[in-house]
């Protein structure tokens, strides 16, 4: 039985009815775009627009992992094991303390520092400064005085400034590819220090420029 149409109304027209549907509905669709897109930027911004924390020196920094804490920066006349510093190179050299905050060894810290301004920065050398040797791994809970090391160019210009950026890790039980625990990269670095390079020795055999 069809339904009755309201005496005086005009018959309904299916052809103008589903193009009114399908209208709504894009209008709706490109409302649903609209605000999906404003929350991504929105979000992306909130985690763009965030500064590093200025940290002074000699201030324990928790990156997750590990526990940092920068002291002093500088050109040395020779390497912390004794050895001379190779024709032509120079050596940057930062000291700081390190502790590793997990519950088992790791050698995962070459990259917990970054020179943000010091071009082509090769990768560093650890020193422990109490065997005068490479590092290795580091225990947990035994903080140790470390020497990081640089080898860059002997005519290379260096800042009188050193700014060091610490990247940070996190720990999640269940990563989202294998289901295993593990430390993962923080999308942004946790503190930045800023470390009088102190001059080097004439044997050194340069001087930091501005």
């Amino acid at each position: 039985m069809k339904p009755s149409t309201p005496a005086g109304a005009p018959p309904a027209d299916p052809a103008k009815a589903s193009k009114s549907f399908y209208a709504r509905l894009i209008a709706g669709l490109g409302g649903f775009l609209a605000a999906a897109v404003s929350l991504g930027l929105s979000l992306y911004e909130a985690r763009t627009s965030g500064e590093i924390s200025r940290i002074p020196v000699d201030t324990p920094v928790v990156t997750g992992r590990w526990n940092v804490t920068l002291h002093s920066a500088g050109i040395a006349a020779e390497m912390p094991d004794g050895l001379r510093i190779a024709a032509g190179k120079q050596a940057l050299v930062v000291d700081l303390t390190l502790e590793n905050l997990s519950g088992e060894s790791s050698n995962i810290f070459r990259k917990t520092l970054k020179l943000t301004n010091v071009e082509a920065v090769p990768e560093p050398q650890f020193y422990l400064v109490r065997d005068r040797a490479i590092l290795w791994d580091l225990q947990p809970s035994m903080p140790e005085a470390i020497k990081v090391v640089w080898q860059l160019p002997a005519a290379q210009p260096l800042p009188n400034i050193l700014h060091v950026d610490l990247t940070g890790e996190i720990f999640k039980p269940q990563d989202n590819l294998y289901g295993q625990p593990g430390w993962f990269p923080k999308e942004q670095d946790v503190a930045r220090i800023d470390l009088p390079i102190a001059k080097p020795t004439a044997s050194a055999g340069t001087e930091a420029k501005p």
